[in-house]
């Protein structure tokens, strides 16, 4: 069965109207939040490559037989972009499919490291298919050059070659593999996603069958864009249900009135009227794009294929029951013999060509008749261009830039219910009879669309729908958004809570910053407690930055800052990760200590000081590799008792106070530089495990002549 020229038209609006939809269904999965992200980028994909395959495969129809330029391009891009569209949409389907059978990220990367593919449990089958389907597209590119699988004739019309056969077999390949795998992994797909799946490669099989069946439709392309629908409506359906499953909680605003908490429930939205207004907007996009297309095949017509029509027996006038009839014969009234040759006689050859068709206009046609090898035509033919070329009599219509176009082109063309006269005047054989001879009659067509009855009324159809789903799209959007707005009421009461939540951290976490977190609990209990504590074997640092006010005059603010603040961030790193408790910078000089908080053996609270200091030095080694001025540290040490607690109600700080802390001061500003000074109570806790110099005497201020040490 043969497509008629209203049904061709069908078929391209078809065409168009589905690529229309994956066109808004790929912008629409471009901005989608819910669906994995290496999967929704595959569906754009899918979504996008299905529409520039549909959208190519119309413009082949339409231009078809197409002999200007832009035609004869149109033509051979369209193809071409048909067979790599298919190609790289097989590809993209497995993407899409593997993304459900393992949980690897496929990339470019993927196919240039297959061995860590596989290892990732990404299947050697998906390479199988990459291959097929990337050698089918390196052909599609070579048959440009050599017509492999397709060529056009100097009619502009496709052919298809004898390679053609190996084109399909690398366009289903992919399919059935993609099937095996499917089949195979069945248990770890939802059934939803399997439909889906399944749909994809099945519906191109049965497109495959139809064509048998009905010849001139692309059953195979209408079948991958609707698979291709129909995995965005699943995407889309899992969507809606994650949407409803997420506010089916109940949003609870909790107000005092009269002491009692009263309680909002707000709604959510209806999955059901969600897929309503989903519906009417599919049907408004639909029926846009069908009353789309028809109006540009309305201004500018379909271009049919060159048809011939073969007459073994004359008609005998005008036969009806054909789209279109020609005769041609000796006038009966205008003939004579020749007076050169009394065995041929002279006449006028008179011939119609009747257009039966509804809708069609015959825009160019030839003749061509037997003819006896001693005839001749006199000058002067009318409606025509005629030769004699081997015992055979050649009519065309004229061309623009022909002689005999003496009316102007549109008078040669033949419109719908009309007839169009052509003769000569010939000299042959007495016995020559043009009703005996076998006639040949060769014609192009443009089909227009609005002389059709039923094309109108089918217009006038989708306006009418497109109009009522448009109006409804529009009601039934207003009322989604209007309650759409309740849900961003809902969200923004859920922000501004998450927001006080996020102040309310942040506020406990500038509080860490300034105290302990031992002392911030005790102050977030009882705000006005006071924190006064005895720690008997704790162990205090002091350091101090040799030759600070000297840099000052030396070096500008920002980078003496600078570098203050990157050194002692490090240290804070530091501090953090060995369990020190910093408790202030003064200037240059910074002051921590071990053994505040529970902590009560006293030896390792001192080597965890004296580690620390270690590491200190460390940091200030790297910190001199990386500037251009250098600095050095003192560094003292002691440990005992002492007093801890926090003073003040506005600028409040935890500090310590004692001997302690007095010595430890006293050690730091007796120190050398770049060195650890640690008082005698140190280093008795921590001489079994730590190397000590050799006792030096010195002067403390406020407790006379000690003994000190500094780490080796």
């Amino acid at each position: 069965m043969v497509l008629s020229y209203t049904g061709q038209v069908i078929h391209i609006c078809c065409l168009f109207s589905i690529a229309a939809f994956c066109l808004l269904a790929g912008l629409f999965l471009l901005t989608a939040r819910g669906i994995p992200e290496n999967r929704r980028k595959r569906l754009v994909f899918i979504e996008f490559f299905t529409t520039l395959l549909l959208a190519s495969d119309a413009f082949a129809y339409i231009f078809r037989g197409n002999e200007s330029r832009l035609g004869w391009y149109m033509v051979r891009i369209s193809n071409f972009l048909v067979f790599e569209c298919n190609f790289a949409g097989a590809f993209l389907y497995s993407c899409y499919f593997i993304s459900f059978i393992t949980p690897a990220r496929l990339s470019l990367r993927t196919l240039q490291t297959p061995k860590e593919a596989l290892a990732q449990n990404v299947p050697i089958r998906f390479f199988i298919i990459f291959y097929c389907c990337l050698l089918g597209m390196v052909l599609t590119i070579i048959n440009l050059f050599t017509g492999a699988f397709y060529f056009f004739d100097e009619s502009n019309i496709y052919h298809r070659s004898s390679f053609y056969p190996v084109s399909v077999v690398l366009g289903y390949l992919p399919g059935l593999i993609s099937f095996t795998l499917l089949i195979q992994n069945k248990a770890q797909i939802r059934n939803e996603d399997f439909v889906s799946l399944l749909l994809y490669i099945t519906l191109p099989l049965v497109g495959a069958v139809l064509i048998l069946l009905v010849y001139g439709i692309s059953w195979v392309n209408i079948a991958i864009g609707l698979a291709a629908v129909h995995v965005f409506f699943a995407s889309l359906k899992k969507l809606v249900l994650q949407d409803t499953e997420q506010n089916n909680e109940e949003l609870i605003f909790k107000t005092p009135t009269a002491g009692v908490q009263a309680i909002v429930k707000i709604k959510p939205i209806s999955s059901k009227k969600i897929a309503y207004t989903h519906f009417w907007e599919s049907f408004a996009i639909v029926s846009g794009g069908l009353l789309f297309v028809s109006i540009i095949l309305s201004i500018s017509g379909l271009s049919l294929p060159e048809k011939t029509i073969f007459w073994d027996l004359q008609p005998n006038g005008n036969d009806t029951s054909l789209p279109v009839c020609l005769t041609f014969g000796r006038n009966p009234e205008k003939h004579w013999v020749d007076e050169d040759d009394p065995d041929r006689i002279g006449a006028q050859y008179d011939g119609m060509i009747y257009n039966n068709m509804k809708s069609t206009v015959i825009t160019d046609w030839s003749f061509h008749v037997g003819v006896p090898e001693q005839s001749s035509i006199d000058p002067g033919p009318w409606n025509g261009i005629f030769s004699l070329d081997s015992e055979q009599l050649n009519v065309q219509k004229p061309n623009k830039d022909d002689a005999e176009n003496v009316h102007g082109a549109d008078f040669y063309t033949v419109p719908p219910h009309k007839s169009l006269g052509f003769g000569c005047i010939m000299y042959a054989p007495c016995g020559y009879e043009p009703k005996d001879e076998r006639i040949t009659f060769k014609y192009k067509s443009l089909f227009k669309p609005l002389t059709n009855p039923v094309f109108v009324t089918g217009i006038i159809v989708i306006a009418v729908i497109f109009v009522i789903s448009a109006t409804i799209t529009a009601v039934e959007g207003k009322l989604l958004r209007m309650e759409e707005e309740n849900r961003k009421l809902e969200d923004t009461v859920r922000e501004r809570t998450k927001e006080l939540e996020d102040e309310k951290n942040r506020s406990q976490g500038l509080l860490l910053n300034i105290l302990p977190a031992e002392i911030a609990v005790r102050l977030e209990m009882d705000k006005n407690a006071r924190i006064a504590d005895t720690v008997d074997h704790a162990s205090v640092l002091f350091t101090d930055v040799v030759g600070f006010t000297k840099l000052t005059s030396s070096l500008d603010a920002n980078t003496l800052v600078g570098a203050l603040n990157a050194l002692y961030s490090r240290i804070d790193e530091r501090a953090q990760r060995e369990g020190i408790e910093k408790i202030k910078t003064i200037g240059d000089s910074y002051m921590a200590a071990s053994g505040l908080f529970g902590k009560t053996d006293a030896k390792q609270n001192a080597l965890a000081l004296i580690k620390f200091a270690k590491g200190m030095l460390e940091d200030l080694e790297t910190f001199n590799k990386t500037n251009s001025f250098k600095l050095s540290m003192r560094i003292g040490i002691n440990s005992g008792s002492l007093i801890a607690g926090v003073i003040g109600k506005t600028k409040f700080i935890y500090d310590i106070w004692g001997d302690t802390v007095n010595v430890a001061s006293r050690m730091e500003s007796t120190g050398k530089s770049n060195e650890i000074h640690v008082s005698e109570v140190t280093m008795n806790l921590t001489k079994d495990c730590i190397t000590y110099s050799a006792p030096v005497e010195m002067e403390i201020k406020g407790k006379g002549l000690m003994k000190t040490y500094f780490v080796c």
